[in-house]
């Protein structure tokens, strides 16, 4: 016989406790495992341990301060990355704006705009590509990888014009910029900018009704339609806010170095979305974390700086980073099927 549900709840105590019996209350593990990150934790830490063990000098304050600083750029367009992957779309162009906003700096700078006044300009540019992308890919129903493959291409080619193949550097230091590259007790400032933003965005995912309005679209945007949420609107927001990290990293990046070439940032799209999916996120939509995709770049970092302490050649590094995609992509599809997610 069918169980008849009203009759269960107004029936009384005897029913619904038999059928709360049958459904066993989940453990403080299973709990912890819902997390997106609770499995980047354990990798992580895994991956931190082996290098220790395995790659000479790990543990030095001069490779921990490589490691921040390789993953600091990294990590500001991972954290766009995330967001948008989050709200169920991909940007393949992330590592091209990157280069093309470091050229449009140091070329701003050097024709006598202060580099005040490019963050500013840099980052409403960024805003307007995002958000391009974002209206092509909403408004016209062009999928995501098409615009941003084609995007990938153009903005690559623009720096290619721009530089002629060569690199460009500042003809003067800028105080300001100096200021973006400090280094407080071995930590170098670019990492700074990094948990500034992972925080930030954090905080903006768990805590505020855009943060909410971002999962409900990545995770069915019909639904989402359904319930009052403006779907499209917070889709392209999502493709500005990840174009316009791209181009504050490559703020960052002139900060650091003070030049850019034609190919800097080639391939970096591919990292980020590699540390966003180790970090959980699903690439589906609607699932993931920005603390995960920060940890995700860490694990990049240390397996690039582990295999050159160990003496391997760097050409086997982009092998590692395909194959661990790979298993990473299994495992979280894996766990969110165990957990019913």
């Amino acid at each position: 016989m069918a169980l008849d549900t009203h009759q269960t709840v107004a029936g009384g105590n005897g029913e619904a406790a038999a059928i709360s019996a049958k459904r066993p209350e989940k453990t403080f593990i299973d709990k912890l495992m819902l997390r997106p990150e609770s499995g980047v934790v354990i990798a992580a830490v895994a991956v931190y341990l082996f290098f220790s063990a395995f790659a000479p000098h790990f543990f030095s304050d001069r490779v921990a301060s490589n490691l921040l600083l390789s993953s600091s750029t990294l990590g500001i367009i991972a954290v766009g990355v995330a967001v948008l992957m989050i709200a169920g779309q991909f940007d393949l162009s992330v590592g091209s704006v990157y280069g093309l906003s470091a050229g449009m700096v140091i070329m701003g700078v050097n024709a006598g705009i202060p580099a005040v006044v490019m963050l500013p300009i840099i980052l409403v540019a960024g805003l307007m590509i995002g958000a391009f992308h974002g209206f092509l890919v909403t408004k016209l129903q062009i999928h995501s990888l098409i615009i941003t493959l084609g995007g990938l291409m153009f903005y690559r080619g623009v720096l290619l014009a721009l530089t002629e193949g060569f690199p460009i550097r500042l003809k003067v230091p800028d105080p300001f910029l100096r200021a973006f590259d400090f280094n407080w007790n071995g930590i170098p400032g670019p990492f700074f900018w990094f948990l500034i933003l992972v925080v930030i965005f954090a905080f903006v995912l768990t805590s505020t009704r855009f943060g909410n309005w971002l999962f409900a679209t990545g995770g069915s945007p019909e639904a989402a339609r359904g319930m009052g949420v403006p779907a499209e609107g917070v889709q392209i927001a999502a493709f500005a806010l990840n174009s316009m990290m791209a181009c504050l990293a490559g703020y960052v990046s002139v900060a650091r170095f003070s030049s850019v070439d034609a190919l800097r940032g080639q391939g970096m799209e591919l990292e980020a979305v590699l540390a966003v999916v180790v970090g959980g996120a699903s690439l589906n939509g609607g699932y993931g974390s920005i603390v995960g995709a920060a940890l995700g770049v860490l694990i990049i970092s240390m397996i690039q700086q582990g295999l050159l302490l160990m003496g391997i050649s760097v050409y086997w590094y982009q092998a590692g980073i395909g194959l661990l995609l790979i298993v990473a992509a299994v495992v979280n599809q894996r766990v969110r099927i165990r957990n019913g997610v």
